[in-house]
């Protein structure tokens, strides 16, 4: 390892922000869009897609962990973490496509499609993402440019949200001409090839400069043992979780609130990416953010403001589109936090690593890939049964007691969800001014000394 690394530049920072755009291309069209796909056009009934969700994100929770087992034990003169970019990104564009291919079968054949497109496709992402979610922290041992590499693929997030909320419902209608089967196949495939070399730039010019040496790795059951006795590390994948329950479980279903409650056509794309917006805009901020209050009593902030303008929405006008706007766009100043998670992930990682002397991020990343995907499986999920108890199906005739159901689903659910993620963050202690400056500074020596 270099003694003194140096620092990263623009081109970094752009490229590693691109792999995270790249991944909206595929995960935002799953994420907005595959719910609504399932059950107006595939055919599923809402418990239906809720079971499938579920049990896929299961089967994530256990790949997950084999995924960051995998890199930490992968050691190439190209890194741990880039190969499985450079593999994983063409699994994920296929199974994005066939993940929105109606086949011509019907029955439990149909059904059993869909379970293994669908699971298909979160193994390929996880292939693809839990490694590029690792980078920062072998890209840069400064807390500052791992800040800065954290809002870089945020930025990438938002950006890659806003276009697909702005360009998706249209694209699916002019490609189909009518058809949204067609329209909906046609759109996956053109927005899957354009990530393509996005993700390969990722895996070619985001550099790997820190180093794990083999015998410092430990064994897999070591590794899962030191991840359930990291306090600091559990908080922040809790809180990885708990935040990814609210925001994807928002997302998945957010469209039907705005289809069904809030009923002016004319402002659904516009709404489906008002946040998103709004967190483009905060994003560059982030870091000065954080520099100022921290990471953990920014996250707490972020919480405040996403619950408490859901629960404001809630119970406020759904028809009152500048009332929607108005919450939508304080809902988006929550994306503030973006960075804080993963960064608090690093701090914990490098936290036990001068404490024990064991250094397990690969499998510490994948378990926050799984944090994520438990999130959205519940999020996903509950929000589906909520909307399908209340008596929802493609093409039921909306009711108010249906749209109190969906308005429930989509608002104070979250909301909820948010306010209970204060709690992992309150158990944070890697906070404190300086603390984190000495345990970087004594890993510096030791990494030194083991170089020489």
């Amino acid at each position: 390892m270099e003694k003194a690394l140096k620092p990263l530049g623009f081109k970094e920072y752009f490229v590693y922000g691109l792999g995270n755009f790249a991944s909206q291309l595929s995960w935002t069209m799953v994420g907005t869009y595959l719910s609504l796909f399932y059950t107006d056009v595939f055919g599923l009934t809402p418990m239906a897609v809720s079971l499938l969700m579920l049990v896929a994100k299961v089967w994530d929770g256990i790949n997950d962990p084999m995924m960051g087992t995998i890199m930490e034990r992968t050691h190439t003169k190209w890194g741990r973490f880039r190969p499985y970019i450079f593999v994983g990104a063409p699994l994920l564009v296929l199974f994005t496509i066939l993940t929105f291919t109606v086949p011509d079968f019907g029955g439990s054949a149909k059904l059993v499609y869909a379970y293994v497109t669908y699971i298909g496709l979160g193994m390929a992402y996880t292939v693809t993402n839990v490694p590029y979610l690792a980078l920062p922290a072998v890209m840069s041992n400064d807390p500052k440019e791992t800040n800065r590499l954290m809002s870089a693929q945020m930025m990438g997030m938002t950006i890659g949200q806003i276009l697909l909320n702005l360009t998706v419902l249209p694209l699916i209608e002019y490609i189909g001409k009518g058809d949204q089967a067609a329209g909906y196949h046609s759109t996956a495939i053109l927005l899957a090839a354009i990530s393509l070399p996005m993700f390969w730039a990722v895996a070619a010019l985001c550099k790997e400069r820190i180093t794990v040496k083999k015998e410092n790795q430990g064994s897999i059951i070591e590794g899962l043992k030191l991840v359930a006795k990291n306090r600091n590390l559990v908080c922040a994948i809790l809180y990885a979780m708990i935040n990814m329950t609210g925001m994807l479980g928002r997302i998945a279903i957010a469209v039907y609130y705005y289809l069904y409650c809030v009923q002016d056509f004319r402002f659904i794309t516009v709404f489906m990416m008002m946040q998103m917006i709004v967190g483009t805009i905060v994003m560059p901020f982030a870091p000065k953010v954080i520099e100022k209050l921290g990471n953990q009593k920014t996250a707490i902030l972020s919480m405040i403001i996403q619950g408490g303008s859901l629960l404001i929405l809630f119970f406020g006008p759904a028809s009152s589109v500048p009332f929607v706007f108005v919450m939508l766009i304080i809902y988006g100043l929550g994306y503030i936090a973006g960075p804080c998670g993963s960064v608090m992930m690093i701090d914990a990682i490098d936290d036990y690593e001068d404490k024990y002397g064991i250094r397990n991020d690969g499998m510490a990343f994948s378990f926050q890939g799984l944090g994520t995907k438990i999130g959205s499986a519940i999020g996903n999920s509950v929000c589906l049964m909520i909307i399908g108890a209340f008596g929802y199906y493609g093409g039921v005739e909306m009711t108010e007691h249906i749209q109190f159901g969906i308005n429930f689903s989509v608002n104070l659910f979250p909301a909820i969800i948010y306010f209970i993620g204060i709690i992992p963050l309150l158990l944070y202690k890697l906070d404190k001014p300086g603390y984190m400056d000495g345990v970087r500074a004594r890993l510096a020596q030791k990494r030194e000394a083991a170089g020489k």
